[in-house]
């Protein structure tokens, strides 16, 4: 059976005349018999180059490949229908969309039917101008794209039939569309899970307290028991992102940051002094035996 001949070349269905000759120049310098005297498999792939080449070279023979494949240029006409490339786009989106979704709009740069030869590639008295006869113009249509939740970056959705139509009315190929999702300035992603710092007071760190924290969704409580230092990190089940690829959510990740007060007057280091003599700690306790590198 053989091989498509615009795979053979590495060209488009809708590559331009100019580029299936580079594409052929540069395929037949590489596997030319002169070049691989003694290699058979090269010989082999310079005919087949030779062959897609005469056939997508010549208008005529080109057209009646891209309706009914190789078999019509051989006399025996195939199915008609080929199919159209792959289109592909990129996005940004914002975390918002990340964890709801969305439903967007995009221009796709792609070639779709002509409208004035439908499709036939000709018009009345011979080739479309239009279409230059390959019954598909380049053009910018906006083209609906549904984002699940918890896309992202680099991730592809597959949207069927929204690609490239195929000459003279063949199928459509699919749109692919890549992802990237904005940086955000509180939340920082890592899969589904989420992360971020929370800035509490001494007293706060002291005392404990229950404070209102941001998620991606909404809001949650966060229970800060007392004495919590800065650098502890709590986890709030099911507060992170929704899981692309299965059902549930993620995790929040919140790490702790204490706000020690600046800009103190006489009667604050007053009670500073105070707590402390109430308070006495000894935080670098032990670090003695530490001098020199000794373990």
């Amino acid at each position: 059976m053989r091989r498509d001949y615009y795979a053979v070349l590495g060209v488009a269905a809708t590559a331009a005349p100019r580029e299936v000759r580079q594409a052929y120049r540069r395929l037949a310098r590489q596997y030319s018999p002169d070049v691989n005297f003694w290699d058979a498999q090269a010989h082999a792939l310079f005919e087949e180059i030779a062959e897609a080449y005469r056939v997508l070279a010549d208008p005529s023979a080109r057209a009646l490949y891209d309706r009914f494949g190789a078999g019509a240029v051989a006399g025996a006409p195939l199915a008609a229908g080929r199919r159209g490339e792959d289109a592909h786009v990129s996005v940004e989106l914002s975390f918002a969309q990340v964890v709801r979704g969305a439903g967007l709009t995009v221009g796709v740069a792609r070639f779709s039917p002509c409208e004035d030869c439908g499709a036939r590639g000709h018009a009345a008295g011979g080739r479309c101008a239009a279409c230059a006869g390959r019954g598909v113009r380049r053009c910018v249509e906006p083209v609906n794209v549904v984002i699940p939740p918890g896309m992202d970056t680099g991730v592809q959705i597959r949207v069927a039939g929204q690609g490239h139509a195929g000459p003279y009315g063949g199928p459509r190929g699919d749109l692919i569309v890549s992802t990237r999702v904005a940086e955000h300035p509180f939340f920082r992603r890592k899969g589904d899970g989420v992360h971020c710092e929370l800035p509490i007071s001494a007293w706060e760190a002291l005392q404990g307290a229950r404070i209102r924290v941001p998620t991606p969704a909404g809001e949650a409580v966060l229970v800060v028991p007392p004495g919590t230092t800065g650098g502890q990190v709590f986890r709030l089940r099911g507060q992170g992102l929704p899981k692309l690829a299965a059902e549930g959510t993620g995790d929040l990740y919140v790490t702790i940051r204490l706000d020690v007060p600046t800009g103190l007057d006489a009667r604050t280091h007053e009670l500073v002094r105070e707590l402390e003599r109430l308070m006495p700690m000894e935080p670098r306790r032990g670090f003695d035996r530490y001098r020199g590198g000794a373990a």
